[in-house]
């Protein structure tokens, strides 16, 4: 029986020495995996601190709308054990007036000594709280007691200020743990977590606040199954010497059960803002009922023994052996079943662990640093199987800075140091790279040496993605190039961007009124307004461009782009206004504009405009009946100040002229001018008689007009068409041609004077004609209609000696009959043919000549007309010497007969065609000397070889006399000149008798010899 017994006693020792190592490893484990959720509940709730800083941050000042705006994502995002949520608006001493006047409403501190609310003292700062929301209280008398700290300088007492201080110089959160409770007396159990808001140019903006109470913020831990396990005590260990106990889950204990608790507990530390917090964590009455004290196991050991007393007497006594064997058999079933129970106790606590599932990890390390548990939730986030990750673990770590950070705070947590939260980055099977947030512990046995580490990893790598969002949308409204406003429904504005103030000069903090009216000018009709109202209200975009005034009164112009926003609803909640300052592109679209209608050189209209309003002015006449005139304006003499001083001096001309003619025109009478020295003017409701008066008056002032250039004085005229403009007007391409040909027949007929379109104008019937000769002249060198003829030009010394033969052209039409050059010649010239007539004479000429060269050795030269149009085209002279380099005929041969008005039409153009032409040895006949013979001082420079008297004077030097002193004279001047002289249109011999007693080297005319073709030259025998 002794022996029995003491087997027995053995047993039982064996089974609680390990019931108590098991309950310690339940315990120790509990209190890991318990301190492991506080931690990430703090990490958690820090974030979601900071996120509301990054909210507000960009804010002048918070509005309520902005306040309310953020509680609605804050209520949405799930976080209920936030107690409420305040923004406490900083406040310097010089802007408290401004703030107390905006919220009608004083600063206000808490009298602790009477208990009752008074105005603030002056203080150098205040952190007002500003706005607060309880989201999950419904207790009125709760809610009325905290709205009473709305407005309160949280800092007013002394312990508070030094908090507030710390605050504003480390950036670092701070915690008030009672939140002052000598106001708010009704609410216990509660602390607040303060983090400072600071703008980009590091001025203070605010405070952000969020309060908890200890049930509600260790939510997590208290509703979890390790609750069951332990008890937790949280006290402020800041203060040295100083333990306040903030909370506790542990009721007040009898005195058996405080020893038995002492037995058995865990300290944490953990830093919540400026605070230390101690968390003292005991085993709990459910840990200690499911596993038995030690009193138990002596009270079985006695009553043991005192039945094994009786039962060795009773034994004794009767003998019954059997009886003994089934109460070992009975106690060692109840042993097996306490077993049993701690096998389920284990088995619980490990389906708690691999329960975790969602963006969290647990783990296990030994003290190698060796991975030897995850939790089942890695194949959830990572897609890894728990034996593949711990097998494998390090390779799927990428080599990085943040990996390798990583590894030390193991080393150190190992080591005994504590570390604080860190993160790690591990690459899943998919080979996406995920980041995870680890707060980890070491496990400690019963001797205090560290076994290992265990901790949990949370997946924040959508969170972090969220972040950054977040982050570079408020980084892009904030430095984007066009001005950004947001307002809420009722134009209310709660945000605007920096260039929104570059741009007005308005900053959020100035603004009083409400969109549009900030920026509204009375450029823009209140219609307008209505309308953006109405697009928007309906949930519809507005787009346009707004004159607005900025804050110093300059107006601007914007194109603006204006959204309406949308909340979770579905609801309107804001308007987004954006601006894009388009003041500068307006005001170079206008100066476009100007120039598209206007004449950059006189400041008129342009040909452009004028068309434009003159089509209008057509168009009208045939519903109105109106009547209106049309001036068409020619220079005349331009040419010769334009060629003879230069282009300046031509534009400074026009531009002159101009302003003659803008000051004698009527108001409502338009000038432009269509180009060159051509000008009209457009007026209207004006009868035909009254514009006759109008435009002799401009003739007249011209007239009077002297153009003061270089020393020298010239003399302007002008030639004016004039048409009536009524009902029975044609287009404007038609009325524009007839006010010009009445503008040509003005110059016809002298120049100077008014012509009046008329369908049965004898000189506008002539003009007709020469409309039809210069459609027939562009035919003809279309399809090479063209002849060449010549005649000759003989010495007067020596009867019958040809001297040289001057080049003629004459037209064919497509009947065969040949027109002679008086015909369409003056049409070519005034429509601008005759310099392709020019290039087809001289091009057909030397390749006529180049082909037969060898038969012409007879012909000691040829002469070749220009016209005036192609002295004044340069290109001309290059087509010119490019045919004579290609020519084989000598060039010494060749020459190029000049008209006198062409020559002082184009004098520098003259000079320039002579003295190009004559370094390849081509020579020059001034033809028609004497029509001009008051331009004598132009012509004195030019180098002439021969004069050709113009034949007007030579026909009828019989009869006149004059005629013939005039010739006479001619042929004096020339030779005095050193020129050979030549008359034309000698068609007698006595005309020829007559001209060689004069003195005149050569002749031409029917007398002499008529035109044959060209051909005919190389049927002259040598």
């Amino acid at each position: 029986m002794l022996v029995l017994f003491l087997l027995f006693l053995g047993a039982l020792n064996i089974t609680k020495t390990i019931e108590q190592q098991y309950k310690k490893r339940v315990f120790y484990s509990n209190v890991s995996m318990g301190h492991t959720f506080v931690t990430s509940e703090i990490d958690l709730h820090r974030t979601l601190l900071k996120s509301t800083r990054a909210y507000f941050q960009n804010s002048y000042y918070v509005t309520p709308t902005e306040f309310t705006g953020y509680l609605k994502d804050f209520t949405n995002s799930g976080f209920n054990d936030v107690y409420f949520v305040s923004w406490i608006e900083y406040v310097s001493d010089q802007d408290r007036d401004v703030f107390e006047t905006r919220y009608a409403n004083p600063i206000i501190d808490f009298d602790i000594v009477n208990k009752r609310l008074i105005t603030a003292p002056q203080r150098p700062y205040y952190y007002v709280s500003k706005y607060l929301h309880a989201p999950n209280i419904t207790d009125k008398k709760v809610i009325d007691t905290l709205g009473i700290v709305k407005g309160i300088d949280i800092c007013f007492a002394k312990r508070h200020q030094k908090l507030c201080l710390y605050m504003q110089n480390t950036r670092q959160p701070v915690v008030i743990p009672t939140l002052s409770k000598e106001v708010v007396t009704s609410v216990n159990d509660l602390f607040l977590v303060l983090l400072p808001v600071f703008s980009e140019t590091n001025h203070m903006i605010g405070v952000v606040a969020h309060a908890y109470k200890f049930k509600n913020f260790f939510n997590v831990l208290l509703s979890s199954e390790t609750r069951h396990w332990l008890e937790l005590e949280i006290s402020d260990i800041t203060d040295s010497g100083a333990h306040r106990l903030l909370f506790t889950t542990q009721p007040k204990p009898s005195g058996l059960e405080i020893v038995k608790s002492e037995q058995l507990f865990e300290k944490k530390w953990v830093t919540i803002g400026d605070r230390q917090w101690q968390f003292t964590y005991r085993p709990s009455a459910y840990l200690q009922e499911h596993y038995t004290p030690m009193v138990f196991y002596w009270v079985i050991i006695g009553a043991f023994f005192i039945l094994s007393v009786i039962g060795a007497f009773l034994l004794s006594i009767s003998g019954r052996e059997q009886c003994i064997r089934q109460e070992v058999d009975d106690k060692t079933r109840e042993i097996s079943e306490k077993a049993l129970l701690l096998e389920k106790s284990e088995a619980k606590y490990r389906q708690l662990v691999e329960g975790v599932q969602d963006d969290y990890l647990i783990y296990s390390r030994n003290v190698d640093g060796q991975l030897t548990y995850i939790s089942p939730s890695v194949e959830t986030v990572l897609g890894y199987k728990p034996e593949e990750f711990i097998s494998n673990f390090s390779s799927y770590l990428p080599n990085n800075e943040l990996n390798l950070l990583a590894r030390e705070y193991t080393i150190k947590s190992i080591q005994g140091e504590t570390v604080p939260p860190y993160e790690l980055e591990i690459i899943d099977k998919k080979g996406d790279l995920h980041t995870f947030r680890i707060t980890k512990s070491a496990t400690i046995d019963q001797q205090g040496k560290i076994i290992g580490i265990e901790g949990i990893a949370q997946d924040i790598t959508q969170l972090k993605v969220s972040h950054m969002q977040l982050e570079k949308l408020s980084l892009a409204v904030t430095h984007s190039s066009n001005a950004v406003l947001i307002s809420d429904i009722n134009g209310t504005i709660e945000y605007v961007n920096p260039k929104f103030s570059a741009i007005t000069g308005l900053a959020l903090q100035d603004i009083k009124v409400k969109w549009p009216e900030v920026v509204s000018s009375p450029m823009t009709f209140a219609e307008t307004y209505q309308e953006i109202w109405k697009s928007l209200r309906a949930g519809q975009e507005w787009r346009g461009d707004l004159q607005n005034r900025k804050m110093n009164g300059d107006l601007y112009w914007a194109r603006e782009h204006i959204s309406p926003m949308l909340d979770a609803d579905g609801s309107i909640s804001h308007f987004v206004v954006m601006q894009e300052d388009i003041t500068e592109s307006r005001r170079l679209l206008k100066e476009i504009e100007y120039q598209a209608s206007h004449d950059m050189l006189t400041g008129l209209i342009n040909r452009r405009e004028f068309e434009t309003r003159l089509t209008r002015l057509i168009h009208s006449v045939r519903k109105d009946k109106a009547e209106h005139a049309l001036c068409f304006l020619d220079l005349d003499q331009f040419k010769v100040v334009n060629d003879t001083c230069g282009h300046v001096a031509g534009d400074e001309l026009l531009r002159q002229v101009s302003s003659v003619m803008q000051g004698n025109i009527h108001a409502g009478e338009t000038l432009a001018r269509l180009g060159g020295d051509e000008f009209v003017i457009l007026m209207q409701h004006c009868g035909i008689e009254q514009a006759r008066n109008s435009a002799n008056k401009i003739i007249q002032a011209l007239d009077n007009f002297r153009f003061q250039w270089d020393g020298g004085a010239f003399k302007i005229g002008v030639s004016i068409g004039l048409i009536l403009i009524d009902e029975n007007s044609p287009d404007r391409h038609k009325v524009l041609r007839q006010v010009d040909s009445a503008c040509y027949a003005a110059k016809d007929a002298g120049r100077n004077r008014v012509e009046v379109y008329s369908e049965n104008s004898e000189s506008l019937q002539q003009r007709k004609g020469e409309i039809k000769w210069s459609s027939e002249v562009s035919m003809a060198l279309d399809n090479d209609r063209f002849l060449l003829f010549v005649q000759a030009i003989e010495s007067t010394r020596n009867a019958g000696e040809i001297y040289t033969y001057e080049v003629l052209v004459r037209m064919q039409l497509l009947d065969g009959s040949i027109i002679p050059p008086n015909e369409f010649l003056p049409a070519a010239e005034r429509y601008n043919s005759a310099t392709r007539i020019d290039r087809w004479v001289v091009s057909a000429t030397l390749s006529w000549f180049s082909r037969h060269v060898n038969k012409l050795q007879h012909i000691r030269s040829i002469a070749i007309n220009l016209s005036g149009q192609s002295l004044g085209d340069e290109y001309m002279l290059r087509y010119i010497v490019r045919q004579i380099e290609k020519s084989k005929f000598p060039t010494h041969k060749i020459k190029f007969e000049i008209t006198e008005t062409a020559a002082i039409a184009n004098l520098h153009q003259a000079t320039l065609f002579i003295a190009t032409l004559s370094k390849f040895g081509c020579r020059f006949v001034l033809d028609d000397f004497g029509s001009g013979l008051s331009s004598f001082a132009y012509l004195k420079n030019l180098q002439f070889d021969e004069l050709k008297i113009d034949g007007m004077f030579v026909k009828d030097i019989l009869q006149d006399p004059l005629d013939f002193e005039m010739v006479k004279s001619i042929n004096q001047i020339g030779h005095v000149m050193g020129l050979k002289t030549i008359a034309e249109y000698v068609e007698n011999q006595k005309t020829l008798d007559k001209l060689k007693e004069i003195g005149v080297d050569y002749v031409q005319g029917y007398h002499i010899g008529k035109p044959e073709p060209i051909a005919s030259l190389l049927d002259i025998k040598t």
